[in-house]
């Protein structure tokens, strides 16, 4: 009998002996964008669509077209065009829907967004097919709308936490923790040769805006310089704000120790060559990036938000520091470059323990979601 996870009261999953409907599901997922930049939403939902298709699985992604259309082609995954903008584009969206729905017989439509909640919402409504939504930014007010679900995924406890305060039931809400090791969308992130790092190289891998707390690093690059002579503080990243930081850069004289990398298609490669990771975040729900440094063996510097500890085994695989602190963030950060015994303690902790961040886990317990929900449905 094969093994499958099931909630817990806790919300999290454990090990559960599967039943006799282990039968290949029909799945829809929704996302409204099929970018490669900077988008951890629509990250989740192709490493899932992809390694469910790989576990033999009948997968759809509706979305409109994007940069991902051909990697999910590649593994199985059927692209269906599917614009979902409000108004009377998000009724057409509704109708388009439920006619590939009832079309294909689906077993579960997935929602990752609150606009693909609403649209999933209504045509699951008139299909009688149950609807899933994942919760990734609990912070934005909007967020509450992924109530809709017949069940909700939160990626992180942290997540959990805060909708259960927002008025979604506890029995209603499962812990599903993001896990991106493994995945095909990273082994096919190749291309033109990363940038070479000057040492000692402090990096983070981040969208350029004000919640990531990249004012934060580069206040800390003011003091840090002063402590690591030479320390350069890589951004990899883009965003509507780089121009604001690029000026903060200057008018605190640190332009020659901050550099802006813009978008790096090789992450990984860059991650590589890094002595520190660091992730200064106000808020951030269970980020992709951690994994991926924990992975490249990188000491890691982060702020105790939203499922960051979660990432970090509760914050012995890194250093956490409170957010909006730069000199806290600083000083942790030249702890870590001026003591070679502990960034190689750091670095031995962050690369171990990394079972359970892989998509292959995360895959596994978002089908046993879709599994009970499916039970409770009767099919």
């Amino acid at each position: 009998m094969s093994e499958t996870t099931a909630p817990e009261t806790t919300g999290r999953m454990r090990p559960l002996a599967m039943d006799g409907g282990g039968r290949p599901l029909r799945i829809i997922h929704l996302v409204n964008v099929l970018h490669e930049r900077g988008n951890g939403i629509v990250h989740v939902a192709v490493d899932l669509a992809i390694e469910q298709s790989r576990a033999g699985h009948a997968v759809t992604v509706a979305a409109p077209s994007g940069d991902y259309v051909d990697l999910l082609r590649t593994h199985g995954v059927r692209h269906v065009s599917l614009p979902q903008t409000g108004g009377a584009n998000a009724a057409v969206a509704v109708f388009r829907l439920a006619s590939l729905v009832r079309r294909d017989r689906t077993d579960i439509v997935h929602a990752h967004m609150v606009t693909g909640a609403f649209i999933g919402y209504s045509a699951c409504t008139l299909t009688a097919t149950r609807l899933i939504t994942t919760v990734h930014n609990s912070w934005q007010r909007q967020a509450i709308g992924m109530r809709l679900g017949d069940h909700v995924i939160a990626v992180s406890d942290a997540v959990r936490r805060d909708m259960i305060q927002r008025g979604i039931p506890a029995a209603k809400i499962t812990t599903v923790l993001n896990g991106t090791l493994g995945s095909a969308r990273m082994r096919a992130a190749t291309g033109a040769a990363p940038p070479t790092l000057d040492h000692p190289a402090v990096l983070t891998v981040a969208g350029l805006n004000t919640r990531k707390g990249i004012a934060d690093l580069i206040e800390a690059a003011v003091i840090l310089r002063e402590r690591v002579p030479g320390v350069k503080v890589y951004l990899a990243g883009d965003g509507p704000e780089r121009a604001q930081f690029q000026q903060l850069a200057r008018d605190r004289g640190v332009e020659g120790t901050v550099v802006f990398l813009g978008f790096c298609r090789d992450a990984e490669g860059v991650m590589r060559q890094a002595d520190v990771f660091v992730l200064a975040s106000h808020a951030d729900p269970n980020p992709l990036v951690i994994p991926e440094a924990r992975a490249a063996g990188l000491p890691i510097v982060a702020t105790a938000v939203g499922g960051i500890p979660e990432s970090l085994d509760g914050g012995s695989a890194g250093l956490l520091v409170p957010p909006r602190a730069p000199r806290a963030l600083a000083d942790a950060l030249a702890r870590v470059l001026t003591d070679t015994d502990l960034r190689d303690r750091m670095r031995d902790q962050a690369s171990s323990n990394l079972g359970w961040l892989t998509v292959g886990r995360m895959t596994d317990d978002t089908l046993a979601v879709y599994r009970v929900a499916i039970g409770r449905l009767g099919r």
